[in-house]
């Protein structure tokens, strides 16, 4: 049975608005409305590598035929789709924050949980075949699993909704740390699906 939650998380709100917040306070704008920054606060900003937009948790059967031998289980799956804070793209054009959305970082892992993996058959085609998998085998199916969970994160669209949902805590976090107009610009909104190949 295929269980799926999807937990959207806001927890790096105030993490995120401490960071804009020093941003706003040691940024210097030149002549051409350009906004540059302190090395100390690039720095600051780099050290928060990412912003966590979602998590992901999911639990999936597992199917897979090596020659004749067939196996049958279940995984859960953890991961999450995040923003690198490091390639946000922040800018000034006149007195408007322009702020560029980064490529996501989508991530699945198989859980750490007791029994997140449970191999419940196998069996072979042939009649005195062996059915065991060895564990370079079963690793291989579980990476499979994760790479199908990675294509189906995007069909679903759930990349689609944790970049919206990006776009608008950023321009409402900004709106409110600097108290200037903000445009959050999103050049993927279906996301990079090169990570879903």
């Amino acid at each position: 049975m295929n269980k799926k939650k999807i937990l959207p998380v806001v927890i790096a709100a105030a993490l995120l608005g401490v960071i804009l917040a020093t941003v706003s306070l040691n940024r210097k704008t030149d002549k051409s409305g350009n906004l540059t920054l302190h090395d100390s606060t690039v720095k600051e900003v780099e050290s928060m590598v990412r912003l966590c937009s979602m998590d992901i948790y999911e639990e999936t059967p597992v199917k897979a035929t090596i020659g004749s031998r067939h196996l049958f289980g279940r995984i859960t799956l953890r991961g999450s789709v995040t923003f690198d804070i490091e390639h946000l793209a922040i800018d000034m054009t006149g007195d408007t924050i322009v702020v560029k959305l980064p490529p996501e970082r989508v991530e699945i892992l198989e859980s750490t949980d007791k029994d997140s993996y449970i191999v419940i058959d196998t069996w072979n085609d042939h009649i005195l075949g062996s059915g065991k998998f060895t564990t370079a085998e079963e690793n291989k199916i579980k990476e499979k699993v994760k790479q199908n969970a990675i294509k189906n994160i995007y069909r679903k669209g759930y990349v689609k909704r944790a970049r919206a949902e990006a776009v608008d805590n950023l321009t409402r976090m900004l709106t409110n740390v600097t108290s200037k107009p903000v445009k959050v610009i999103d050049p993927m909104p279906e996301g990079n699906r090169s990570h879903a190949r």
